[in-house]
Formats: structure tokens, C-alpha cells, sequence
């Protein structure tokens, strides 16, 4: 090690070859640190952005319904679910009293977007897959009469800024459709730039959290029963 040191100080060509060196891997150090922090920061202000641009709800009940509002009726309920088929399908069971109206009781919330972007589509789903189906009302007998389930319903028209839709959940009063941790719905939606979010809505509360972005594979375990369904063949997956 001496002999290479003392053969460097005196090749001074060596010397500011390795000095070139050595302060090039400093400076390429330094510019992909830079760059890093640069696309870091880029990144912050992009989602900043998108953030400040979303659409958002809120709970308005107390606005006046012109007649101009789109009008959502569903229809939310617990089940019994069993596996059959040598674990090869799922039959979803449901109260007898699922198909007479006369019995419901009723959850109306006018929902307004008071965000900075216009929603292409809104999906609301039932986020106890595991206890609670949610469908159109016109659909229940569809699903009770073939033991189906259904998690979601799609409501793909446009919900302009400063807009509303009204929401109307019947359900049978002895009916479990509440989480105790957890909110019973989640509102999920596309706005005009593209993004999915979600937010999640509290019915027995009456409250809306803020929207978060989320992926198409969360969407698709909110509005597919895929998933669901291979939990009910097998339990300890949820």
C-alpha cells in the first residue's frame, strides 16, 4: 500500500486521473441525489394538485329538490350465506320480508359535489361483504329469488360541479345493515380527470369522510363479488 502511495505522488498524470476520477463519481452522486429530490418534489406537487382538483360530497339535506335531481333508490339487507356444491358455489339467503316495500324503512341523503372536478360515475357499495348485500331496489328479487349477492350499484351519469343526486336506502328495521368500526357504505367515483377515490360514508352518523385516491384493483373488491365469494368458501381469508 506504501509503495502504490508513494507511486502515485510522484506520477502526477496518475494522481490527477484518479483526482478526476473520484470527483466524478462525487459530482454523479450529488445530480442523482438532486434528481431524486427533484422528481420527490415534483411528485408532492402533482398529487397536491390532483388533491386540490377532486370532487367531493357532502351531505346537503337541506337543499331544495327542483325536480332536476337524479333520484338513486336501493336497497340494503343481511344474509345468511352457505356454502354448497362441495365448496364449489355460495347460495345467499335472505328474510322473507325482503320484497314487501310496506314494510321499509327509508335513509334519504342528498348528496352534493362541491369539489373542483366534474364525477364521470359513482359506484355505492356495501363494505360489509362479509353480513350485507346492496343492489337498485328494482333488482332485490332478482337476487333473493336465484340466492345471489350483489355488493354495488353503478350510477353512470355525470355529476357536474356544484350538483347533487339523491340517494334513498330502504331497509327492513330488523335488518343488521351497521358496522360498528367501519362505515356501511363507501361512495367511489371517477371524476372528469380520470382518478378514482373513495369516500366513506357513515349512514347512522350521517357523515362523509374525505375523498382518497385509490386503485383499480380496490375498486374492483368494492364492486366485484370475486373476492368476496372465494372468502365465503373459504373463511380464513377475509
Amino acid at each position: 500500500m506504501k509503495e502504490i502511495l508513494n507511486f502515485i505522488n510522484n506520477n502526477a498524470i496518475v494522481a490527477s486521473l484518479i483526482t478526476l476520477f473520484l470527483s466524478t463519481l462525487i459530482q454523479v452522486f450529488f445530480r442523482r441525489s438532486d434528481r431524486k429530490y427533484n422528481e420527490k418534489q415534483e411528485n408532492k406537487r402533482n398529487r397536491r394538485k390532483e388533491f386540490e382538483n377532486k370532487a367531493e360530497f357532502i351531505i346537503d339535506n337541506n337543499m331544495e329538490d327542483d325536480g332536476t335531481i337524479p333520484h338513486i333508490h336501493l336497497f340494503m339487507t343481511d344474509f345468511n350465506a352457505k356454502v354448497i356444491n362441495n365448496k364449489t358455489d355460495v347460495e345467499f339467503n335472505y328474510s322473507k320480508d325482503v320484497l314487501n316495500k310496506k314494510k321499509y324503512s327509508h335513509l334519504k341523503f342528498y348528496l352534493k359535489n362541491i369539489g373542483n372536478a366534474d364525477i364521470n360515475q359513482l359506484d355505492i357499495c356495501a363494505t360489509a361483504q362479509k353480513n350485507t348485500m346492496l343492489c337498485q331496489v328494482d333488482d332485490i328479487k332478482v337476487f333473493t329469488e336465484n340466492k345471489l349477492v350483489n355488493y354495488s350499484y353503478l350510477f353512470d351519469r355525470k355529476i357536474m360541479k356544484e350538483k347533487a343526486v339523491m340517494i334513498d336506502i330502504a331497509y327492513l328495521p330488523d335488518s343488521k345493515i351497521c358496522n360498528t368500526f367501519s362505515s356501511e357504505l363507501v361512495l367511489i367515483f371517477r371524476d372528469s380527470y380520470g382518478n378514482l377515490y373513495e369516500q366513506p360514508f357513515f349512514l347512522q352518523q350521517k357523515n362523509l369522510y374525505e375523498p382518497r385516491s385509490i386503485t383499480h384493483k380496490e375498486y374492483n373488491i368494492y364492486t366485484k363479488p370475486d373476492t368476496a365469494i372465494e372468502c365465503f368458501k373459504n373463511p380464513w381469508l377475509w
